[in-house]
């Protein structure tokens, strides 16, 4: 970059700033609530130094794509490399099969640029607490080289077609805006990593480099006084702290409002190398680290997960910040030994195709990885093997199931088990889907189907909705209304069976280190626009299972409500002793009774307060299978019973099974 862009101190101190932003948020939060907002400062950065290379190459007539795309390999391929080589060999030895599986596919899917779709495809209720992604921070390399893809072409189209590049700028700013306001109402988990709704925070470091390219400087004639510069510069600071310091990581993220903090960076851009707060981050201990920023920023996430992965998501804080200091000295390390050398070094220009091959190897590991599920037979968890069997989730749906309903339909969980004339059905949420492997065995083995039909995150109880959104909302209403009226349909059932979860939906609120980052509201009762306010969360629950029962015993049918079962808090396979720890190893699935009774408490009270008024509702207690003195656990008998953090797995399943039949007098 010094080549095609005068050199400044400043942005690197600049560069400093975001990514110590970033570590000490992911080290402890509560310090910086907002230095996820590092991350952004890095787009800005990013779309100004990339766009004033391409507008001043584009405009003396020596740009060429291939030196472009060369210097941007020289640039990101060293250091990532060497992380991924690093992670991937240390995953082999610290991560279960279906761990190392994911790292593997998350590996794959970062070399080619594109991890940001997979994790919107992974995001969800059932997607796994983000510390046990060792490479979900390279999302945000993915949307960069995205952007780099994308950008010198439509630049290039601007010249060519004479359209002043400052209003494509501003035009895809606007539309890129708009695009995330679209998805913040209909997909919350998309907005997140989507390169469209990112792209205006790198528009916005590309709009100073336009001005920059444009006026031959940084500000227009009448900011020439330093005076102005000054004040500029204090009041880019001044915005960028009060996004650090303000911010919320449970605030909708990105939003309009990151418009002040990013405008900051900005300002402190456009102020140019010689106002005053520019000075002071050109100051030499913070352009060091601005130097090995990038490598700082992909070390520090993978040793800071493989941290929390060791310890059940609960490290002693001197654990993270020695991982935090290790990941300044490996960066410090890739930046002198690897990524100086070959950007700079006399083989450069023919380094490209070694580091292209590098990629590929890397490419092919992480395909064997996958195909194989996970390399299972590892020594470091062959003894797990049995026991990581029960982790795995039963199909969603069979053709049986989705034969009964029309188009599109079929509830998210459908499935249907030696039909006959004789039926029952689970319905629910997750934890419909869960008893049905061992219901739908006991139930056959005394004349009787089973059919289960469930939403995720979306019980169906007539009158309630769940959802973060009107459009999640709404789809939760339709599914309710689909499932209950395909109940009220079928003749063959005898006996419906409710299992939902309770103390989630009444607090919005996730149990243990695993739900940490947990951002469902709580449930809400039905009105015009899918959601009314004045009924609290306790009242939409009981009114909506209230609704449901009613409806289902209007057609003779009996009904029972499960009771969800005891919350881990952790990953169910911190029930086995994990590959590798870095305390001393302590069982991770234990949940004390007080605990458990008090997260319980509320919800319990309102399902027996709803049998108690109609009388007609069986509840089904299965509590003495997990609980025994003053711990409830994941374990029965040595043998795992959980799938996750809180749902069965299909061994816990076919325990709890008699409960469930005896209930129904079946």
């Amino acid at each position: 970059m010094r080549s095609a862009v005068t050199y400044r101190a400043d942005i690197d101190g600049l560069r400093a700033v975001a990514v110590l932003s970033v570590l000490v948020f992911h080290v402890a939060p509560s310090a910086l609530p907002g230095g996820f907002l590092g991350v952004d400062i890095f787009f800005v950065i990013s779309g100004y130094l990339i766009s004033l290379i391409l507008l001043r190459e584009q405009a003396d007539g020596r740009f060429r794509f291939g030196a472009f795309y060369a210097r941007r390999i020289r640039r990101l391929f060293p250091a990532l490399i060497a992380v991924l080589i690093a992670t991937l060999a240390f995953g082999a030895f610290a991560l279960f099969a279906d761990e190392y599986e994911r790292l593997a596919r998350h590996a794959y899917y970062a070399i080619a640029f594109v991890l940001n779709f997979r994790l919107m495809q992974e995001a969800g209720y059932f997607d796994v607490v983000s510390s046990a992604k060792p490479l979900l921070h390279l999302w945000s390399l993915s949307v960069e080289e995205q952007f780099y893809l994308v950008w010198p072409v439509v630049l290039l189209g601007a010249r060519r077609f004479r359209v002043d590049a400052g209003i494509v700028i501003v035009a895809l700013a606007v539309v890129s805006l708009a695009f995330g306001a679209h998805l913040a109402a209909r997909s919350a988990d998309a907005l997140y990593y989507h390169p469209l709704a990112r792209g205006w925070e790198l528009l916005i470091g590309a709009g100073v480099a336009w001005w920059h390219a444009r006026r031959g400087g940084a500000l227009p004639a009448v900011l020439e006084p330093r005076t102005p510069r000054n004040m500029l510069s204090v009041a880019g600071l001044l915005l960028i702290a009060w996004g650090l310091f303000t911010f919320d990581e449970h605030a909708l993220y990105p939003s309009p409002g990151m418009i002040g903090p990013l405008s900051g960076v900005a300002a402190l851009i456009a102020s140019g190398h010689g106002a005053t707060v520019n000075r002071a981050l050109a100051a030499k201990p913070l352009v060091l680290v601005g130097l090995i920023s990038y490598p700082l920023y992909l070390w520090h996430w993978p040793l800071l997960s493989f941290v929390r992965i060791a310890e059940s998501g609960q490290p002693a804080g001197w654990l993270l910040w020695a991982a935090a200091l290790l990941s300044v000295l490996l960066a410090w390390g890739t930046h002198a030994w690897i990524e100086r050398p070959i950007r700079h070094g006399w083989a450069r220009g023919r380094v490209v195709p070694v580091l292209i091959v590098a990629m590929l190897g890397l490419v092919l590991a992480s395909r064997v990885v996958v195909d194989s599920g996970g390399l299972p037979d590892r020594k470091a968890v062959r003894y797990a093997r049995d026991a990581e069997a029960q982790m795995i989730r039963e199909p969603r749906q069979d053709n049986a199931c989705l034969a009964l309903f029309s188009g599109t339909d079929a509830p998210v969980y459908c499935r249907q088990h030696h039909p006959g004339e004789r039926m029952i059905a689970l319905v629910g949420d997750s934890h419909a889907h869960v008893l049905f492997p061992g219901v739908s065995e006991l139930a056959a083995s005394k004349g009787y189907g089973t059919l289960l039909l469930a939403n995720s995150g979306c019980p169906p109880f007539d009158g309630a909705v769940t959802g973060r959104n009107a459009a999640e909302r709404s789809a939760c209403a339709r599914s309710i209304d689909v499932i209950l009226s395909a109940l009220e349909r079928d003749r063959r059932l005898v006996a419906v069976v409710l299992a939902s979860r309770g103390p989630q939906y009444l607090d919005g609120k996730g149990f243990g280190p695993v739900e940490a980052n947990y951002n469902y509201p709580p449930i809400a009762e039905r009105g015009g626009d899918g959601l009314q306010a004045q009924a609290s969360p306790s009242q939409a629950f009981t009114r909506g299972l209230q609704g449901t029962i009613g409806r289902l015993a209007n057609k003779g049918l009996r009904v029972a409500y499960f009771l969800q079962v005891p919350e881990l808090g952790v990953p169910a396979r911190d029930c086995l002793s994990r590959p590798l720890t870095f305390t001393r190893v302590r069982e991770g699935c234990a949940v004390s009774y007080e605990v458990y009774r008090a997260r319980m408490v509320d919800y319990r009270n309102l399902v027996e307060d709803i049998r108690a008024v109609g009388r007609s509702l069986i509840v089904i207690d299965a509590e003495r299978v997990f609980c025994s003195n003053d711990w409830c656990s994941g374990l029965r008998n040595a043998e795992l019973i959980y799938a996750d953090d809180n749902h069965l797995s299909v061994a816990g399943s076919r325990i709890v099974a008699p409960f469930v039949l005896e209930a129904l007098g079946l």
